[in-house]
């Protein structure tokens, strides 16, 4: 299953923005201590000759040792994307992953590697068109197929006489698993470090009410870590963070929605309102 001549390889990450179905970026989210699009960039780099990573130009993003190639036209889906970073990369080919990949190892793209042309596992009966091998000269099918209103990354494989390879024989195939929703990711947390937690940090009126700076909690949405909390605040209202309050995930970004999830080791920091944001 050799590659019959060696080739260069590449990997693209695509991030795109806030998930709707998330509440929050997906490239944010915690995962070994580390964003994710952080986490999924460094397995790559065991494996592959350059990274690119294509995101919205509205998500800022943490420090990458990875080319950030912004998209021009996001709403087109994951394919706009692929083209985006085929049109960036000087390797022959690309392995091109989601950000929400954090089983991802580096045996299970030099598997797909090790064949020639473009290829795609096939797990759970569907082919998995965002764990897949690209090759350069893709650009130019992409490029068509957008114009025809063509968005399914799978048009693309199929217009490269793609070759398919069964979940069986590739090793750690849990590497095509992400998450669309905060349980999924909720529970893929909790499956890989049992008692998983993040810490809320009380500050101003909040932390005179609770008697103490830091209260470690276990991880679940922002409601269920809230509720932690002494209910004298009433830091909670209905779907969203209560008007007095400001909530903010390490720093980085004011939140309100209660039902986005909070990883592991992910600081939950409470402040009056008063003090703007």
């Amino acid at each position: 299953m050799g590659r019959p001549d060696p080739v260069s390889a590449a990997g693209i990450i695509l991030c795109g923005g806030k998930s709707s179905r998330m509440g929050r970026a997906k490239a944010w989210l915690p995962w070994g201590g580390q964003p994710m699009v952080v986490h999924v960039a460094n397995v790559l780099r065991n494996c592959v000759d350059e990274i690119i990573v294509v995101s919205s130009e509205s998500l800022e993003l943490p420090p990458l040792d990875a080319r950030i190639v912004r998209d021009r036209k996001p709403e087109l889906g994951p394919l706009a994307g692929i083209r985006e970073g085929l049109a960036h990369i000087s390797a022959d080919r690309a392995f091109v992953t989601s950000t929400d990949a954090p089983f991802l190892t580096p045996a299970f793209v030099e598997a797909l590697l090790a064949f020639a042309g473009a290829v795609a596992p096939v797990a759970d009966g569907h082919v998995q068109t965002l764990s897949a091998v690209y090759p350069a000269e893709a650009l130019e099918y992409a490029a068509d197929l957008l114009d025809a209103g063509r968005m399914r990354p799978l048009f693309l494989l199929e217009q490269l006489d793609y070759r398919q390879v069964p979940e069986g024989d590739l090793p750690d195939i849990a590497s095509v698993r992400g998450f669309n929703t905060p349980d999924a990711y909720l529970e893929a947390v909790r499956g890989s470090c049992e008692g998983a937690t993040a810490v809320i940090e009380f500050l101003g009126r909040s932390r005179m009410l609770m008697g103490r700076r830091e209260l470690e909690v276990p991880v679940g949405t922002l409601a269920e870590v809230l509720a932690h909390a002494n209910p004298a605040l009433e830091l909670v209202d209905g779907d969203r963070v209560a008007r007095p309050f400001l909530v903010s995930l390490d720093g980085h970004s004011f939140v309100r929605d209660v039902a986005i999830p909070v990883g592991a080791g992910e600081h939950v920091i409470i402040l009056d309102a008063s003090v703007g944001g």
